[in-house]
């Protein structure tokens, strides 16, 4: 059994070892100075972008610090846009499982003069489409839904979605998709990527800008990336995020049927253990596994195995004692018996068999 079983992978995958010997190769100098160095530098990065435009699809990147800044870039980007073009639409339209970094945008949208109305979902985490069909409407200035949720990997139905939203401006929070579907749904016209949920360095993401108006800047300075984010560019970084995102495109297909065998074996093997275990959410990406033990506090059985990196829910939710606001919007009964557990390419059967034994003497001892 390994000394420690990573199922954690919705929080942060492992840095990749190919991506870690890219980044050493950085060059040192700033890459917006015109000097030699600047210029290699700047020559790394627009080789990054293009790697990850390459897995991501077509569209203009914007690299950010993050998926968390690159949601913020996009929402209130586009508030802010309205206001200098002193347009009329109030209404951003979201739903109630959505990332806490665009849930906690209420308030300061408010402060703007927005409305974030939040359409609720269903029992198995879709979004109630005949409630965004009623929320959605000329006063609208943009709809932004998750592509696969960080919690739960219930994938939303884009193409109803495509439908019901027309000529609306779309964004969606795609980090959990990036490298677990085999393409990034078509329909969103701005698109947030993270680096560390798919094998590369944490501190760097990026927002895709596929069609349709652009957001305003938040951050103003140097008027790096055409003015639409400024400051200077973490070279190393960048590399990272381009070269995890080559090594996911070149070992897709076969990435994705091996997390599908072993999303399989873990959940199998866990409702074979645990009586009336089940799995949370519908139409699920296999990178993400949330299971219910009935009876179970999860936190509970997660400390009786110290060797086991996982967690309950949301890293961003992991030291408050509250329940997920994802469950809690998808009406689980006893969300504290709820686990998430995270597959991804470097995962082996070796940890989830690990996992399953370790699950079993938990149980067996909470019942002794």
């Amino acid at each position: 059994m390994p000394d420690t079983i990573y199922l954690d992978n919705p929080a942060s995958t492992p840095l990749d070892p190919i991506a870690a010997e890219a980044m050493r190769s950085a060059v040192s100098g700033n890459p917006h100075a015109t000097h030699a160095l600047g210029i290699r530098a700047g020559y790394q990065i627009e080789t990054a972008r293009q790697q990850v435009l390459s897995l991501a699809g077509k569209g203009r990147l914007i690299f950010t610090s993050g998926a968390t800044e690159a949601n913020s870039l996009a929402i209130l980007g586009m508030a802010l846009r309205e206001l200098r073009l002193k347009g009329q639409r109030r209404k951003i339209v979201s739903c109630t499982t959505e990332h806490a970094s665009v849930l906690k945008l209420k308030p300061i949208l408010a402060q703007l003069g927005f409305e974030l109305r939040l359409v609720p979902v269903l029992p198995d985490g879709q979004v109630n489409m005949d409630r965004l069909e009623d929320a959605l409407g000329r006063d609208v200035l943009m709809l932004s839904i998750m592509t696969v949720n960080n919690e739960t990997g219930v994938i939303q139905d884009w193409q109803t979605i495509d439908v019901l939203a027309g000529r609306t401006t779309v964004h969606t929070d795609a980090a959990q998709a990036l490298g677990k579907l085999s393409k990034l749904p078509k329909r969103p016209d701005l698109v947030t990527l993270s680096s560390h949920k798919v094998h590369g360095p944490q501190g760097i993401g990026a927002l895709l800008l596929r069609r349709g108006p652009k957001p305003d800047a938040l951050l103003r300075g140097g008027g790096q990336q055409d003015g639409l984010r400024s400051g200077t560019l973490p070279t190393a970084l960048c590399i990272g995020f381009g070269a995890c995102c080559t090594t996911a495109q070149t070992s897709l297909a076969g990435d994705l049927t091996r997390i599908a065998d072993l999303s399989e074996r873990l959940t199998r093997g866990i409702c074979d253990l645990w009586p009336g275990a089940k799995r949370v959410g519908g139409s699920c990406v296999d990178g993400i596994v949330c299971m219910q033990l009935p009876g179970a506090d999860t936190r509970q059985v997660l400390s009786s195995m110290p060797t086991v990196a996982a967690s309950t829910g949301s890293a961003c939710d992991a030291h408050t004692d509250r329940v997920s606001h994802v469950l809690r919007a998808m009406r689980v009964r006893d969300g504290r018996s709820c686990i998430r557990l995270g597959i991804s390419r470097m995962t082996t059967r070796q940890e989830i068999d690990g996992f399953l034994n370790l699950l079993d003497s938990s149980r067996l001892n909470l019942l002794a």
